[in-house]
């Protein structure tokens, strides 16, 4: 996916974000924003913007001297999250369809995001569960599940990892040998092996790093260890606007899922903006 214009505005309210996060004085927040907005000036927009987000990301992180600027958001996010886990878990074992159900739940996790969101309690999971999916592969994403047997789960966000636990747990308990990446490092709120560990992933599944601390994966910038379990899944399911991001013109049996939230995902994606993606990868 290409750098839309409408990414530049959401990088930079971003980054003025996770430095009003640690409680960073005006003035420098006006010098991340001002030298994040001369970074954007000479973007080449055929780039994805991930790439974007991880220069300013570095930026940013670099003049507050701060390994990880959303760290308590991002705990306290995992820790609402975790105090819904229950209710969450018993929705899923009652509904009809469970393996389903804990799709649009995750789906619906990706909501957990501070780039719309100030704080996370994990209310907005149930006003996103609520918006009817944009584009629906559940049919072929059980065909393809059905002959798989190693699964890669490409995680997202902090707090979202709870949703995404739920459905990691109807995977494994289909036979499925699930693989979770994470990032590498602090980026954003997304979730790092910290966070996995924080909500109990590792207990269920193998939890791996993408070696890279770009917002998305972007497999250039990925270490080999992880393109190699890349290339070697039976199934890819990818959470999140900027996995998809990075990951939209490859070749590979992917399916997305995700919240479309932003108009440059939605177009990309075919969908009204707003809604549930489980996207196939066709080419």
């Amino acid at each position: 996916m290409h750098t839309y214009p409408d990414c530049i505005p959401c990088i930079l309210r971003a980054s003025a974000g996770g430095a009003r996060l640690t409680g960073a004085p005006d003035p420098v927040t006006w010098l991340i924003v001002t030298q994040g907005a001369r970074l954007a000036a000479s973007w080449d927009r055929l780039l994805p913007p991930i790439l974007l987000g991880a220069e300013v990301g570095r930026l940013l992180r670099q003049v507050l001297r701060a390994a990880d600027p959303y760290l308590a958001e991002k705990r306290a996010a995992n820790a609402a999250a975790l105090s819904r886990y229950p209710r969450w878990k018993d929705e899923v074992a009652r509904a009809p369809d469970p393996l389903f159900h804990a799709l649009q739940l995750a789906a619906a996790g990706n909501s957990l995001d501070l780039g719309l969101h100030a704080r996370l309690d994990g209310t907005e999971v149930d006003a996103a569960a609520a918006v009817p999916f944009g584009r629906n592969d559940y049919a072929a994403f059980c065909r393809q599940l059905d002959g798989a047997r190693a699964v890669l789960y490409l995680a997202d966000n902090a707090g979202e990892i709870v949703l995404d636990r739920i459905l990691i747990e109807e995977l494994v308990g289909r036979g499925k040998r699930v693989t979770v990446a994470v990032r590498g490092s602090p980026t954003l709120n997304d979730a790092t092996a910290d966070d996995a560990e924080a909500v109990g992933l590792g207990t269920i599944a193998e939890v791996i790093t993408t070696g890279s601390d770009v917002p998305g994966v972007f497999l250039d910038e990925c270490s080999a260890a992880f393109r190699r379990r890349f290339r070697s899944a039976d199934l890819i399911l990818s959470k999140g606007m900027g996995n998809f991001e990075g990951l939209s013109q490859t070749e590979a049996p992917l399916f997305f899922l995700f919240q479309a939230k932003c108009y440059p995902v939605a177009q990309e994606a075919g969908v009204p903006a707003g809604s549930l993606v489980l996207l196939q990868q066709h080419g």
